[in-house]
């Protein structure tokens, strides 16, 4: 109960008490007046009445004395009036009734008891007694007006006790309203939220309160910006050129590691691009000439990212700058790196900077089909990187600016756009995609907290027949497909575990089924709503959800991911960061947005007992997490030493291909158990 409703029913029953002690009170008083008045009546009736019968008594006129004593009594106050002569004799005249119906309920007489005595006087003639005359007063009369009196009060205590009361609650509303402002700043902080009460109560007490409050937002502030600074500088220094802002050499390869060992697949394309003659350039114009002509690179390309949050870029050294574009085919790759070329030819590397520039490509698959053949290629880092680089060399065989493509003598048969289209929408419409299933454990290895559900469709060309999200992913993008595919993916999974016959709502609350959305799914306001309308077809489902925006994304989508996070979080339904670590964007953004969980990206969780810095970012990540109530889980994990270094940081969970690959079917996932 709360303290306003407290004071409330404090200051009721303190009104109530008040109102009947004063109805007592008046009952009381009013009563003994009515005694009084009532014997007092009874008394000079009797003297009266004696006397006006002295006369007839003498003359024995019993009429003459009925008639005296009628007119008394007809009157209706007296309830009884007997005459009792010497010799026995008597005249009565008796009522148990003054009014046609019960003066008061019965319950009111039995309670409100009114003593009225008998007046008695003797019926004298000078000093001789003729008869006793007692006369009782009539108490219907009297419990009428009691009765009227109790119900006046009764109605005016109801009437003040309403106005009271309103009044009271209005007193106390503004009173309190500082309080409840303190309050929802309580629950603002526990969500993350920290702001200050401008507003200062002038009530003493609760003046205190707000400074104090104001005083530990602000510490929870500082401590917060202290901690995010020292993450991002050390995400910076580690990760991001100090001159353009974009990747660094170590973190660009080390992306790009990550992208050539999923084992799910890649298809994408390999950029590398060279300022010609940089060093003279320097030598001519001037070291800061020259950073000014890398950062001008820099922004084109960081601007180009912005619109694409999938693509990386970094400079690796010098004048050199690398690219990777996921793609399906080298068809889209040559057309991407057609566009690149174009855009910086007519901005930062424009002919009037009098710089050219160069750039190499090598499109990367894989598996491919050649001369008839699947052909399944695993992709090593020098030999991308030396492939892209034979294709830069082919180009800077030209003075002028140019790009090549790496070619090989391997005949590809792959699929043109509209094929790509043509395929992707059947899919759809026949909603013949595949959910599989990737298992993430708690920190100790005990328990499955979370299911990744990975998405996957139809593919002759490979072994296991079928091809991952990463690539027809670029596909799916280029066709504006990406909502109606994560629908899809929602509605899929509803539907098994709806339809899996092993699994309730009450079996699967120990764990969440986590679905990764597209930026484009965020931003549609069609997608948004069809998601909340199949969402109300299974609410048992709900706290059983969650979905996962990758973090390099949420830069451009925050608004429209605001108003997405509140719908879900509405219905219990988490929302979660995936690839943290990727993205550029300050780590405030995890007090402005109803996040649940972290999930850390694969490339700094490989090899992560051999890094220190990989080990201190995520321990970092931990603590920043953790202050705000998150939860922080890994993935990619693929050895036993990488599992001790992330139980190291404090990590919440992992998952990753050493504990298992992604499980095709519903039923055998919730099966599963991890191995002892």
């Amino acid at each position: 109960m709360t303290l306003r409703r407290q004071l409330s029913l404090m200051a009721s029953l303190l009104i109530l008490l008040l109102l009947t002690g004063n109805l007592f009170l008046t009952l009381t008083k009013s009563s003994l007046y009515f005694e009084y008045h009532l014997n007092g009546r009874a008394y000079d009736a009797a003297t009266s009445l004696s006397l006006s019968m002295s006369n007839a008594v003498v003359d024995g006129d019993k009429i003459k004395l009925e008639r005296i004593m009628d007119a008394l009594f007809d009157r209706g106050f007296f309830s009884e009036i007997r005459l009792q002569f010497n010799d026995g004799s008597e005249l009565l005249r008796q009522s148990h009734q003054a009014t046609e119906r019960q003066p008061a309920p019965q319950w009111f007489i039995d309670l409100v008891d009114l003593s009225v005595v008998t007046a008695q006087a003797d019926v004298t003639q000078g000093w001789q007694r003729l008869g006793n005359l007692t006369v009782k007063s009539h108490t219907d009369f009297a419990y009428r007006d009691l009765w009227s009196i109790a119900r006046s009060e009764v109605m005016w205590f109801l009437w003040m006790a309403f106005v009271s009361l309103v009044s009271l609650e209005i007193l106390l509303r503004w009173m309190f309203k500082p309080l409840q402002k303190v309050e929802r700043q309580a629950l603002d902080i526990s969500e993350r939220n920290l702001y200050e009460l401008d507003h200062l109560p002038k009530a003493r007490e609760l003046r205190r309160v707000v400074l104090a409050m104001n005083q530990m937002v602000r510490k929870l502030k500082s401590i917060f910006a202290e901690q995010t600074a020292i993450t991002e500088k050390l995400r910076e220094e580690s990760y991001l050129d100090d001159v353009t802002g974009l990747l660094n050499r170590r973190g660009f390869d080390q992306r790009l590691q990550h992208i050539l060992e999923d084992a799910d697949g890649h298809s994408g394309v390999l950029v590398l691009l060279q300022v010609k003659d940089f060093s003279v350039f320097n030598q001519q114009q001037g070291r800061e000439a020259g950073d000014e002509l890398l950062i001008r690179i820099g922004e084109v390309l960081k601007q180009w990212n912005e619109e694409r949050p999938n693509i990386m870029v970094g400079r690796r050294t010098g004048a050199d700058f690398a690219l990777y574009i996921p793609t399906t085919d080298s068809t889209h790759s040559e057309e991407q790196v057609c566009f690149c070329f174009n855009l910086l030819s007519s901005t930062a590397l424009n002919p009037r900077a009098e710089t050219s520039f160069h750039m190499g490509a090598v499109y990367l698959q894989q598996s491919l089909q050649a001369r008839g053949q699947v052909i399944t290629h695993q992709w090593s880092m020098g030999d991308v990187l030396s492939k892209a680089d034979a294709a830069l060399r082919q180009a800077q065989y030209q003075p002028q600016s140019r790009f090549e493509f790496y070619r090989d003598d391997r005949e590809q048969n792959e699929k043109t756009a509209g094929e790509w289209k043509q395929e992707l929408e059947k899919v759809l419409a026949n909603e013949s995609i595949e959910l599989h299933f990737q298992p993430i454990l708690n920190a100790t290895i005990e328990s499955v907290v979370h299911y990744e559900v990975l998405s996957r469709i139809k593919d002759t060309q490979t072994e296991n027949g079928m091809m991952s999200a990463s690539r027809f992913w670029p596909m799916i993008e280029r066709h504006q497909l990406a909502p109606q595919f994560d629908l899809l993916v929602v509605k899929r999974l509803l539907k098994q575990l709806q339809t899996t016959p092993k699994l309730t709502a009450n079996q699967a609350a120990s764990f969440k089924f986590c679905i990764n959305l597209s930026a484009a799914s965020v931003l549609s306001e069609e997608f948004q709503h069809d998601l909340e309308l199949l969402l109300k077809d299974y609410p048992q489902w709900h706290q059983h959800l969650a979905f996962e925006i990758a973090e390099f994304s949420i830069a451009t989508i925050e608004s429209d991911l605001t108003r997405l996070a509140h719908m879900l979080t509405s219905k219990g339904v988490e929302l979660g960061v995936d690839q943290v670590g990727t993205g550029s964007l300050a780590f405030a953004y995890l007090q402005r947005l109803p996040f649940s969980y972290l999930r850390i990206a694969g490339s700094f969780n490989r090899g992560l007992h051999l890094s220190l810095d990989h080990k201190f970012f995520i321990q970092s990540m931990v603590q920043i997490a953790h202050n705000l109530d998150l939860s922080v889980y890994g993935e990619g994990v693929e050895n036993k030493q990488d599992i001790v270094a992330l139980q190291q940081t404090g990590i919440d969970g992992m998952g990753g291909y050493y504990f298992s690959y992604p499980i095709d079917n519903l039923a055998q996932a919730l099966e599963w158990q991890p191995e002892r």
